[in-house]
């Protein structure tokens, strides 16, 4: 069901999911830095974590060659080099409650996240509102220019 510029609850939904899953990933990487000062070992995962992000994105290129842009130049490259740079921020977002001894610093990460995914739901509202409008211009000006031309 869609509403007003073909704005969708699936879309907006879609949209928050997309910002807090791109949000979540500079959490991460202070979590990274963080765990470097506290748990050193820990970044022994690090490598693992490019390398699963190269996997997750060389199958996420795959799956994805017919639905999202289906002759996107270096697609296996860009898709590899956005799960290389990703993949660590979520590996070790899960080392972040470990490293404070304080929820103050847990709460602003997830408050952090949350805002992402609202804006990730303003952006998809104003892209989808310019797209109709930019539509709406244009099929105003075919059928002025048709009247036009018939009326001559």
């Amino acid at each position: 069901m869609s509403t007003r510029y073909g704005i969708s609850f699936l879309g907006l939904i879609l949209a928050s999911g997309a910002g807090v899953f791109l949000g979540a990933v500079p959490v991460g990487y202070v979590a990274m830095i963080a765990t470097a000062f506290v748990n050193t070992p820990m970044l022994g995962a690090l490598p693992g974590a490019v390398v699963l992000g190269a996997l997750a994105g060389l199958v996420v290129a795959y799956g994805t060659r017919h639905k999202i842009r289906p002759r996107m130049a270096q697609r296996r490259r860009r898709f590899v080099l956005a799960g290389v740079i990703t993949m660590p921020g979520y590996i070790f977002i899960g080392q972040f409650p470990n490293l404070t001894t304080s929820q103050t610093a847990a709460r602003w990460a997830v408050g952090f996240v949350l805002c992402c995914g609202v804006a990730g739901m303003v952006v998809y509202y104003q892209w989808r509102k310019r797209l109709t409008l930019q539509r709406h211009a244009r099929r105003v000006a075919a059928l002025k220019a048709r009247q036009q031309a018939t009326s001559r």
